[in-house]
């Protein structure tokens, strides 16, 4: 996101020039540049990140699966040096809207050996790894009233979990799920669960909304993100379906992923690389670099610790026009306490 600890070097040169006996001017533009330093201090290393866990009765292997593939998860905010926090919540938090009872959207936490419980996890957490995997496993004994939605805004407003977001990080949300989202305003959705023309359903804007104002952020330079790994198609639903009926595709879900610029992952498909592509959407997404002026983009040119970096989506930087930023992909996403450089050609005049 926008980590600035941001140095303007300006070399914009505006001149007048006059004869004796002429009238008339003219004007020179000359390159502009921004210094940032990728450093732990900073805005975009805090990367805040809340798990949802679909808990009900069909999600046992799913629970597994992830708890099995965490590493892969976890490894590049480990390594990058990235001060993050994880927590979980399952998908029954959404209770809390209609009980008031905060016990039910509080943090979840497991069991490990000789440890109490952890609800929030953090780079200085002893037994990172079983930690995780410990919270992660829910169990299966949760409501088949999943409301994904509602239950991440419960967990996030709750005084319970106070101090979890903090104020310049990004909020990355993730949704296990093997269900979709019917989040309402009511405490039983008629016609079922599943009842896609519930008038009662809170619409996805709305949650975008929310998201917005609840981080500050909004549009191309909003500080949050919501991913996915559930169902994705018609295949994958009808492989589940043979071992236990009842699952559909994330629709809604999906939704939201898509209007947050998030990663949708199927959960027929490799945790492994899932979870690794999750990971790094939430790093790229939390690493851009927001320059002071808008450039001519095909003059940018970026460096790292002196070493010129290529443009490149997948191993490199772009450039995002509606957000006037570079953004780091892949294995060029600097670490911590990297210096980059930006030079570039200003469009305009200032």
């Amino acid at each position: 996101m926008k980590n600035l600890m941001l140095t303007l070097a300006v070399t914009l040169g505006l001149g007048l020039l006059a004869a004796c006996g002429e009238k008339g001017s003219s004007f020179s533009l000359l390159q502009d540049s921004n210094i940032f330093y990728q450093n732990a201090s900073n805005l975009n290393s805090k990367i805040d990140i809340l798990w949802v866990i679909d808990d009900s009765g069909s999600m046992a292997s799913s629970q597994q699966n992830v708890a099995n593939n965490l590493n892969s998860f976890i490894s590049d905010f480990v390594t990058k040096g990235y001060d993050f926090k994880i927590a979980v919540v399952d998908t029954g938090a959404w209770r809390t809207q209609f009980s008031g009872d905060n016990n039910q959207s509080r943090f979840r936490a497991g069991n490990v050996p000789n440890q109490g419980p952890v609800y929030v996890i953090t780079p200085s957490t002893p037994n990172l790894i079983p930690t995780f995997m410990a919270n992660v496993l829910r169990g299966t004994s949760g409501t088949g009233d999943e409301r994904m939605h509602s239950s991440f805004k419960q967990a996030l407003i709750n005084p319970l979990n106070a101090g979890f977001m903090r104020s310049d990080s990004h909020l990355a949300i993730i949704n296990l799920t093997d269900e979709d989202d019917f989040s309402s305003s009511v405490s039983t959705n008629p016609g079922g669960s599943h009842n896609y023309s519930n008038p009662n359903l809170y619409s996805i804007p709305s949650f975008v909304t929310w998201l917005d104002t609840y981080t500050g952020t909004n549009g191309a330079t909003r500080r949050y993100s919501v991913s996915t790994v559930s169902i994705q198609d018609t295949a994958c639903m009808n492989q589940l379906n043979a071992q236990s009926p009842g699952r559909i595709i994330s629709t809604r879900v999906n939704e939201l992923v898509d209007a947050t610029g998030g990663i949708k992952v199927s959960l027929c498909g490799n945790f492994a690389s899932g979870l690794s592509s999750i990971a790094a959407n939430i790093i790229e997404l939390s690493t851009q670099f927001f320059l002071d002026r808008e450039p001519i983009p095909e003059s940018i040119e970026v460096f790292v610790n002196d070493v010129l970096v290529n443009q490149s989506a997948t191993n490199g930087w772009t450039y995002n026009a509606q957000a006037l930023s570079i953004v780091f992909h892949g294995p060029a996403i600097p670490t911590q306490g990297a210096k980059i450089f930006v030079k570039y050609d200003p469009k305009t005049i200032q």
